[in-house]
Parts: structure tokens; sequence; C-alpha cells
């Protein structure tokens, strides 16, 4: 199990050790969404943000595990570690949904007591169909309140996405990585062209030959998404991670991370590719 408040705890221990721990923003029900930032202040900067589909909490686990281990090593760019972009799915898919206020809600959307499987936040919206990119548009979209691919009322309709967003728009971050479980695949593409999409291309296949993961090219109707949002919206190199093999099944338990341990130092190699594209 791995929910707010081991995160918490986690970002105590690491602020002593040196990591610079802030938060981006709060969840529907107060939670905040935290923050790691390891690495040079000024210059280029990347985001590598997990846990924001519920049921995919062990992704959390892995992104602060990659922030303990890399306040070790010397960063060529600055990097902001967000473990738990969706902190009330995380206690939704864990512990069930007696401690939220709308808990005859969630019941009736679920349909059981067991949330193992939720993938959305506190009430109902899955937001990683929540950006605006082709919001809507996403093959199994679905417009009411559910345990997953419900795409919110608007774009930004949630504060969980509203803050990442909010915060990426500000920062301008060179690449984002996203952490999402399960199949050890990697994706970059969303109607990119030409010397942007062959950034991205090598980037995606840099990651994958490092990680022994697919790269899957083309969007595969995806819609809504963070990496769709980075890519049509900012420009920028926007990848999604797929850890653990598909051999594996939802509910997920933390052994099941066992073999990940190469993405521990895939933030330090992709930071060191992007630093050296620039010239530095």
């Amino acid at each position: 199990m791995y929910v707010f408040d081991d995160l918490r705890r986690d970002c105590c221990r690491l602020c002593r050790k040196g990591a610079v721990c802030g938060t981006i923003g709060r969840a529907l029900f107060g939670a905040h969404i935290v923050c790691f930032h390891l690495g040079p202040k000024d210059g280029a900067q990347m985001i590598v943000q997990g846990g924001m589909h519920a049921r995919e909490w062990v992704t959390s686990l892995l992104v602060v595990r990659q922030a303990e281990t890399l306040l070790r090593e010397k960063l060529p760019i600055g990097i902001f570690f967000i473990p738990m972009t969706n902190p009330d799915g995380a206690e939704l898919a864990q512990r069930g949904c007696e401690r939220f206020p709308n808990a005859a809600e969630l019941l009736r959307m679920n349909g059981s007591r067991d949330f193992r499987l939720w993938k959305a936040n506190g009430r109902g919206v899955d937001i990683n169909c929540n950006f605006d990119a082709r919001w809507g548009r996403g093959k199994g979209n679905v417009p009411y309140p559910a345990p997953a691919s419900c795409v919110g009322a608007r774009p930004e309709s949630e504060p969980e996405t509203a803050a990442l967003a909010s915060f990426t728009r500000r920062l301008r971050p060179v690449i984002t990585v996203s952490y999402h479980a399960l199949g050890r695949e990697i994706y970059y593409e969303f109607g990119q062209r030409g010397a942007a999409l062959g950034r991205d291309r090598a980037l995606a296949e840099a990651a994958g030959k490092f990680l022994g993961y697919r790269v899957v090219s083309g969007d595969l109707g995806s819609a809504g998404g963070y990496k769709d949002w980075c890519v049509s919206r900012l420009g920028i190199t926007a990848l999604t991670v797929e850890i653990i093999g598909e051999d594996k099944r939802h509910p997920l338990r933390e052994e099941d991370l066992a073999g990940e341990e190469k993405n521990i130092m895939l933030p330090l190699l992709l930071a060191e590719l992007v630093r050296g594209a620039d010239g530095g």
C-alpha cells in the first residue's frame, strides 16, 4: 500500500536529505499534489510524474525511489518529480470510499466496495482524459462520472488536471515523462511532424533501448491525456512510460515493481540527452 500519508512521510525524509519539496496544488478533497525538485534551479527543467490513475499507485512509489536515488547524482538539468498526481484516487483504490464525503455516490458509480480497479479521481473523472487535447474524442471516453474514462465537464475541470497543466505552462519544461502501468511500452506521438517528430522519436527510442521496452508509434486514438496536451499545446517532448509486463494484472502490488529497476535511472539518461541536444 502507498497512499498520501506514506508520501507525506517520504517528503519529510527526502527534504532532510536535500530535496526541495513543495506542492503544485491540491486534489479535490484537499490533499496536496506533492513535488520534489533536484538539480539546477535555473535553465532547462524536466517533469516526471506518476500516480495519475488510481489503480496505478505503484508508479508513485517508483517516482519517489527515482528522486531518492538521483539525490546522489549530479544532474545536468533540473527535475521536478510529482509522484502522486491523483492522491484521492490512490486512497480510493487502496482503502475504499468510507473516508470520502461523497461515499454513497462513489459506491453507486463503482457498483462495489472493491475500488482496487478504480482509475479516476474522487468524483469519477479520469484526469488523463481531462486535458485540452482532442478532449472528449478518445476511444472509450464517456461523459458521465465513472471508475474510468470520464472526460469531465470541460478540459481542466478537475483540480488535479488544472494544477498539473498550470504548473507545466509556467515551467515550460523541455521534456515530461508520465508513468503508467501496464505493458512495458513507450508512447510519444500525438500529431507532431517534421523536426519535432524526429526529436521525440529519437528520445523515445533511446528510452526504449535503455529499458528494453517497445516504442509505439501513432497516437492509437488517444485524446485528453497529459502527454497529448504537452505535445499539441506546448510543443515539447512528452513520453508516456507503461511499466510492468503484461504477465501481471491489476490490481498491482509493490512486488510487481521487481524487474523495473532500470526505470530508476531513466530521468538521468533523458536529462543528459536533452541537455546534449541543447548544446549544453
